[in-house]
């Protein structure tokens, strides 16, 4: 079992971070001593199957700000009596923390160091292969399992089941938010709330394109996005949601979807087309990267099928 996504490995080594890339989409708080490992939990849905609970993609949730503070809190009465609480900084985004924040946490370090699996790649799985691993693992378990009995039939969850939206029946760990060492790129053009926050870790001018922006040119690269000098990132990510929801049809429409908004591009910075670009393809198992250089505009022979190329991916 791969220990993170091939896209998180290639982030990762690319800014030289030293925790998850997942976790890095802890919004920004207070500012907490160096020390102080900021870890990320998510509140998930967990469905029973057969003989093991598999993980719900936790946007399907649809939680409010009202409804996460509210869980939260239930949750606290709890985990104040093991010195740790849920700081709702996102609806989908909270951080574990102690709850005396001028005493350090024996948990805390100890859930740092364990090996958090993102909820991405667990999503619509059995679970059991991509719970935290390491010493403090039991550890977590028994915080999770506190979570969950408090939550068990919680006046919230009653009434989210009476109007069919999923209840919220458990953390699901995403890790420890490390420091980049590393500023790879001038600026990063995302619509992922990771590598946005990764970005702004690392001190890199963002520009966040609204989650639905597709091939919509404008949202992507209006006004100044492709202005200046040095390396930029674009991470469209047009095939997250297909894929996590197992829609082919949308994986398929996601490709054209893909193929215009690089035209566009193209058209917009023909610059992108002369220069060193490289396109990275990443899928559950690997990543395939394309470098295109300059004198491949005077070698039009040299074609690879686009599908032979991503067959090494399986």
């Amino acid at each position: 079992m791969p220990d993170e996504l091939p896209h998180e490995a290639w982030l990762r080594e690319c800014f030289a971070i030293d925790g998850t890339v997942a976790a890095c989409a802890l919004p920004a708080a207070d500012r907490a001593p160096a020390s102080t490992p900021e870890l990320l939990v998510r509140p998930v849905h967990l469905h029973l199957a057969l003989d093991h609970l598999v993980l719900a993609p936790p946007e399907r949730l649809g939680l409010g700000h009202g409804e996460a503070v509210e869980l939260a809190d239930s949750a606290n009465a709890v985990l104040a009596d093991e010195g740790l609480r849920l700081r709702v900084l996102d609806p989908a985004a909270w951080r574990l923390e102690a709850a005396d924040t001028q005493r350090p946490s024996a948990d805390l370090a100890g859930l740092a160091q364990l090996l958090a699996r993102s909820a991405r790649m667990a999503a619509g799985r059995n679970v059991d292969a991509y719970l935290p691993s390491g010493a403090a693992a039991r550890r977590w378990r028994q915080l999770a399992n506190l979570v969950q009995m408090i939550w068990f039939e919680h006046p919230l969850n009653l009434a989210r089941e009476a109007a069919g939206q999923l209840v919220v029946n458990g953390l699901w760990l995403e890790g420890r938010a490390g420091r980049p060492a590393a500023r790879p790129f001038e600026r990063v053009l995302t619509t992922d709330e990771a590598l946005a926050g990764l970005a702004r870790r690392a001190g890199v001018a963002l520009h966040r394109p609204a989650a639905d922006a597709g091939a919509d040119l404008a949202q992507w690269f209006g006004g100044d996005a492709l202005a200046g000098a040095g390396a930029l990132l674009l991470a469209p990510d047009f095939w997250r949601h297909p894929v996590d929801e197992g829609d082919t049809q949308g994986w398929m429409q996601a490709w054209h979807v893909f193929a215009r908004w690089f035209e566009m591009l193209m058209a917009t910075g023909p610059r992108w087309a002369a220069g060193a670009m490289r396109l990275v393809f990443t899928g559950e198992r690997g990543t395939i990267e394309l470098l295109g250089l300059p004198t491949d505009r005077w070698k039009p022979w040299r074609h690879l099928a686009l599908a032979t190329l991503l067959e090494a991916d399986g």
